[in-house]
């Protein structure tokens, strides 16, 4: 008996001792040691970051902007304290938070909530409130850029990922401990890396503001006439990128960037025409007498309620924007002389505004169709099957204001480090000369005289010379029982040393002239200091 109890001591001191080996290996071991430090803090992600996108300047469009979270440790103590610094509404939906023992990130509206148990921090914001250049920016979803340079440039902007969280000790219990050490990881700094635009704030500031005081819907393209990189692209309606959803189902479409989708031309397109005459021989002296219609095959055409305007040169027809002069001239020309100065000036293929993001194409119709003398002469003053887009257009300006040389715009500069140095290959774009520097000249003196006296006088400005074609463009849409129409103002300042190309759409308008050019000349006289 007694030897049995002997054993049995001796295997219960055989097995203590290998429990206190195990505790000791345990308590030593690196691997068990690390995982107690993880059970005992909480982690708390207070923003993440991507890529950057920049303005030709360097200023943030997107990720440059901050707000402010609150990290909060729960007790009876804070809840009291915050119930004077924080509104009503605010402490409703964080009181099941208060009531929980995790400590928990919310934003706040200021810091005069900060107090023991609650510590503020500034973090960043992916969008300010009120940005610049939304559609051409675009926005993001969970998972990554979903519209605009955001999703062409996905990869790169996504690549420059970046972290602020705060690492909180909590007890065994897994309540927090208030006044312990936290652990601030900050690695944000990773997304200065972005892209860089060719949009300038300033004159983005200036398209967005002029054309939200004169049309609902539309757009605004601004060219530098020089480099054909573009200054500022503004779509109407703008929209605010914290409640996507909703817009999903306004009828405005907000989230369309107007500025390269493609719409009916109109009279916007006859400098085209004009400059495929010159260049095949047309002598713009020429004079032709315009009744107010023609009748091509067994359809009747003609000018604005078919008023006659008279004998004409082109100078006279592009002042006007005279259907029947131009609808002669191109039974004289034919449609493969129109076809050959579009594809020149851009139209009918989409616009490269950068590596990875590209316009509408539009549509130009096939030669085959414009063997019928009805559609070439709808063709003519920019109608039939024939639709741009802003940008095409304002490519087109840019090479009449440029003296025939086409720059194809673009606004992507490049991929940047995060010094904000462009280290990719510069963007190449199309370059050939489009029409002869005398064709250019010419055609820039008729629209000038169209702002001087004709259709386009309600966007000049005795701030800056300007040159202008107006467009009123027929969709064949019919809203509340009326004809909807595109109306468009495109033109170049100062006219005797271009700088600048401006675009104006707006949508169902009633006129070129009288609802785009307002826009078109506030822009040029905001713009003229810049001059």
């Amino acid at each position: 008996m007694e030897k049995r109890i002997t054993y049995l001591f001796c295997f219960m001191l055989a097995v203590c001792a290998g429990l206190i080996g195990r505790i000791v290996v345990i308590d030593t071991h690196q691997d068990y040691i690390t995982a107690a430090e993880h059970h005992s803090s909480y982690k708390l992600t207070l923003a993440e970051t991507r890529g950057k996108i920049y303005d030709r300047n360097g200023a943030a469009l997107a990720g440059g902007a901050s707000k402010l979270k609150a990290l909060i440790i729960p007790s009876p103590d804070v809840s009291a304290r915050l119930s004077g610094k924080l509104s009503s509404e605010k402490l409703h939906s964080i009181e099941n938070s208060l009531k929980g023992i995790y400590p928990f990130v919310t934003e706040v509206e200021d810091g005069s909530c900060e107090c023991e148990g609650v510590t503020v921090y500034r973090v960043p914001q992916r969008y300010a409130d009120h940005s610049l250049a939304v559609h051409l920016v675009g926005w993001c979803g969970k998972n990554g850029g979903e519209s605009g340079i955001e999703k062409a440039y996905d990869n790169w902007l996504s690549s420059a990922d970046g972290e602020l969280s705060v690492t909180c000790r909590v007890s065994a219990s897994g309540r927090s401990l208030d006044g312990a050490d936290r652990e601030i990881t900050d690695t944000t700094g990773l997304s200065d890396r972005g892209v860089m635009l060719t949009i300038d704030s300033n004159i983005q500031n200036i398209a967005e503001s002029a054309a939200a005081k004169h049309i609902e819907c539309g757009a605004v393209v601004i060219l530098d006439v020089e480099s054909g990189e573009i200054r500022a692209m503004a779509s109407l309606p703008t929209y605010n990128r914290s409640d996507i959803a909703s817009l999903l189902h306004d009828s405005r479409s907000p989230l369309i960037n107007r500025a390269v989708t493609a719409y009916n031309a109109g009279s916007v397109f006859k400098p085209v025409v004009a400059a495929a005459a010159l260049e095949n021989g047309f002598d713009s002296q020429t004079e032709y007498e315009c009744t107010g219609f023609v009748t091509i095959g067994n359809t009747t055409m003609g000018c604005i309620r078919h008023t006659p305007h008279g004998n004409e040169t082109l100078e006279n027809a592009i002042s006007r924007s005279c259907n029947t002069y131009f609808i002669n001239l191109s039974q004289q020309i034919g449609g493969e002389a129109i076809l050959s100065m579009a594809d020149n000036l851009g139209f009918g293929r989409a616009t490269r505004l950068g590596e990875h993001y590209r316009s509408s194409k539009g549509t130009l119709p096939d030669a085959a169709i414009l063997e019928r003398p009805a559609e070439l002469a709808n063709l003519s003053f920019g109608q039939g099957r024939l639709t741009v887009t802003p940008i095409q257009t304002a490519g087109m300006i840019a090479a009449i204001a440029r003296g025939g040389e086409y720059i194809e715009p673009y606004a992507v500069m490049g991929l940047t480090d995060r010094q904000k140095n462009v280290i990719s290959a510069p963007f190449i774009p199309e370059h050939h000369r489009a029409m002869s520097r005398a064709t250019a000249q010419i055609i820039g003196a008729c629209m000038r005289t169209a702002v001087l006296e004709g259709t386009a006088k309600a966007g000049a400005t005795d701030k800056v010379t300007t040159a202008a074609k107006t467009g009123t463009a027929e969709t064949g849409i019919i809203k509340n029982g009326r004809h909807v129409n595109q109306a468009w103002y495109a033109g170049f300042f100062p006219y005797e040393s271009p700088k600048y190309v401006c675009v104006v759409l707006a949508e169902d308008g009633t006129s070129g002239g009288g609802t785009a050019g307002p826009v078109f000349k506030e822009i040029a006289e905001r713009m003229a200091p810049l001059l």
